[in-house]
């Protein structure tokens, strides 16, 4: 089977939906091709992900808002179709259709959100694994090149304003070598979309790529490590700047050079 048929069928892969001799093909596939396999794989932690979600109870004030919609629907529709003796007779039963309207109109209003909600918080896993992607890419690339910096220096006044000009904001740039993680250097690289600028360390044999850019809310958060192919990926926010730090250090030493930083 061809990639691009296999990942049109990975969903009912997954699911355990397809015929035998289809399960057959897609597996043979599956174990020679890397490519597909992430994606299969990627389409697991999602799945993953939203059964970790579960469901979460609409707010008070979105019900309120809700009705009071439907009142402003109600206002607008003509007497006539509002009057209690418009009802109809249903399998033996009295149906109100005000109420039948009323309760409809909720329905659908709670399927939509659902299905928003449900939308966004797989948009969202979508866009964290990209993220990742990007930047265990980059920091990949780094280490096949001869150096993995553009401006070598252990000097951090010499690294810092290398930078100006060449991003739209000033990375911080901090001497770390009494603490163990001594500067190597700063480079441009493309993460995301976007030209970013990445300040270069090293822990003894290893080296740590932090990748730095403006954050796109104020608000700071909390470092989040997660592993990739054997390379441990740390994101956090502060200070308006988003920082995520790759490197094959242990997960400790990762977290005391996010609060060094």
């Amino acid at each position: 089977m061809q990639c691009d048929r296999v990942q049109e069928l990975l969903g009912a892969y997954g699911d355990g939906e397809l015929s035998g001799d289809e399960r057959r093909s897609m597996s043979t596939h599956l174990e020679s091709c890397k490519a597909c396999g992430d994606i299969l794989a990627d389409y697991g932690r999602i799945g993953r992900a939203l059964k970790r979600h579960g469901r979460v109870c609409a707010p008070p004030v979105l019900a309120a808002r809700i009705g009071a919609a439907l009142d402003q629907i109600e206002s607008e529709l003509p007497s006539a179709v509002l009057q209690p003796a418009r009802r109809f007779a249903l399998a033996g039963r009295v149906f109100d259709m005000r109420g039948f309207a009323r309760r409809a109109a909720s329905l659908a209003a709670a399927c939509f959100i659902g299905a928003l909600a449900a939308w966004n918080f797989v948009d969202a896993a979508g866009q964290s694994d990209r993220m990742e992607r990007d930047v265990l890419n980059a920091h990949m690339r780094s280490l096949l090149q001869e150096s993995p910096v553009q401006v070598a220096s252990n000097d951090k006044h010499n690294v810092q304003p290398w930078f100006a000009g060449r991003t739209d904001f000033a990375p911080a740039v901090k001497d770390l070598a009494e603490d163990g993680f001594p500067l190597v250097g700063g480079r441009l690289d493309y993460v995301a979309d976007r030209r970013v600028g990445v300040v270069v360390y090293k822990r003894g044999l290893h080296m740590i790529n932090v990748f730095m850019w403006p954050s796109p809310s104020s608000a700071d958060s909390a470092p989040r490590i997660v592993t990739r192919k054997g390379y441990n990926l740390l994101s956090w926010s502060r200070s308006g700047v988003s920082y995520w730090a790759a490197s094959d250090l242990n997960s400790e030493e990762m977290r005391t050079l996010s609060r060094l930083l």
